[in-house]
């Protein structure tokens, strides 16, 4: 946890709420991150009847509440961003019924059985969205894609209910490394599964949070050494690889092509036509920072 001074206090911060934040226009705003701590664990702010705000309960239209209590200098509480919510256009507040989520762990089951099919068809038809239009589909326009459409027909004989089969699909999808996404509208990309398929076991199979972090260290690293100029891509793909040695990306194109889920998900970012450490990346930096000095005392007392 680090510190920002709040209207003369000394407030810490949470990682989790630095690391949310990474992927939205509110990156590296701690104030922002300050009121977000303060949703997260209200406890340690003195109000412990507050219930925490759960941050992997929320996602698009409620992702965008959150960002905009923030903008607006208010702390996003669970209470404030439900009642939010519950004003949107159409937006349905009756609870999910006990028959509909027997069903929405059917679908979870369903979907794990065979995430990959499932992944490489809603991959497929994300990757075709970004070439014919240069944005990533809306969440239910990849749902409806003829891919995914196809594959919930062969696999369940029809397409489920969007509403309760959504979550389930997303949430594999974007574990699994096939997809991903931040709060930014048609943030929709392909993950870095759908790029390692290609070069099987030339290329590190480590998680996408690993292979962000080291990117991102080798870029820090690079300009630090270099008077702040940036690696390429070509440097990048030559010179990285996991704790066994095997290279992250299988060459440079395929490094340039991965480049969007990277900044997709705050590991990197472009400035002045130059690859830097993303928000993500500083955030994760302090965050093992923080442990090893943790660890480090305790080993000292």
């Amino acid at each position: 946890m680090s510190t920002v001074i709040l209207k003369g206090r000394r407030v810490g911060v949470d990682y989790a709420a630095q690391s949310w934040l990474a992927a939205t226009e509110l990156a590296g705003d701690t104030l922002a991150a300050a009121r977000l701590s303060r949703a997260i664990a209200p406890a340690r702010y003195g109000f412990a009847k507050r219930a925490p705000l759960d941050l992997a309960r929320y996602t698009g239209e409620a992702a965008a509440i959150i960002i905009e209590l923030l903008e607006a200098g208010q702390v996003p509480t669970s209470d404030a961003v439900n009642a939010a919510a519950a004003t949107l256009p159409g937006s349905k507040v009756s609870a999910v019924t006990a028959e509909e989520r027997v069903e929405i762990k059917q679908f979870e089951a369903l979907i794990r059985t065979d995430v990959d099919s499932l992944g490489e068809a809603m991959s497929a038809a994300v990757a075709l969205h970004w070439a014919n239009h240069g944005v990533g589909p809306t969440w239910q326009d990849a749902w409806q894609s003829d891919p995914v459409v196809e594959w919930w027909i062969l696999t369940l004989g029809e397409m489920p209910e969007y509403r309760l089969a959504r979550k389930p699909t997303f949430t594999i999808l974007d574990r699994a490394g096939w997809i991903t996404s931040n709060r930014t509208p048609r943030s929709l990309c392909t993950g870095r599964r759908f790029y390692n398929r290609f070069h099987g076991d030339h290329v590190s199979s480590a998680s996408a949070a690993t292979v962000g972090h080291l990117v991102a260290r080798y870029i820090g690293f690079y300009r630090r050494l270099h008077e702040d100029q940036s690696p390429t891509w070509e440097q990048i793909a030559a010179s990285t690889a996991d704790c066994k040695g095997i290279p992250l990306f299988f060459n440079a194109t395929d490094g340039r092509a991965q480049q969007r889920w990277l900044m997709t998900q705050g590991w990197i970012r472009i400035q002045d036509d130059q690859l830097r450490r993303g928000e993500r990346a500083k955030a994760e930096t302090n965050r093992r920072t923080a442990l090893r000095k943790a660890s480090a005392s305790l080993h000292a007392a």
